[in-house]
């Protein structure tokens, strides 16, 4: 892995190819929680590039089919720290994708704006 999978999407504001990077096994390891199977991952995933703005990568380290990805982002008027590590199958499917976030405020924040978004927009229930 050399690039992020999921950044260039969440930058691009255009979520509808996430399904075509995620194993059908996929999980998403958010700070809130873990979601399993490609629909529930993809569509977290989606509504997360919809909340974020500026998302902008800062640094990378890759190994193989790992990698982590540093990165800032906007939300509402406060600015988030993140890191993301995704890992691929030998297929070069992403088999799981883990978000950390900071500071604690701008992420309750974020965590709030994501709750109701899904409340509008639920996520797939698991298989």
């Amino acid at each position: 892995m050399t690039e992020s999978l999921i950044l260039p999407v969440w930058q691009s504001k255009n979520p509808t190819r996430l399904p075509d990077l995620l194993a059908e096994e996929a999980t998403f390891s958010s700070p809130v929680a873990d979601y399993h199977g490609r629909a529930r991952a993809a569509h977290l995933l989606a509504t997360i590039a919809t909340v974020l703005d500026s998302v902008h990568q800062t640094r990378q380290w890759t190994d193989g089919r790992e990698g982590m990805f540093a990165f800032t982002a906007r939300f509402a008027d406060q600015e988030l720290q993140g890191v993301l590590r995704e890992e691929l199958a030998e297929d070069g499917y992403l088999t799981h994708v883990t978000l950390f976030l900071r500071p604690y405020r701008a992420l309750r924040a974020a965590i709030a704006e994501m709750a109701r978004r899904l409340e509008n927009s639920p996520a797939p229930q698991e298989m």
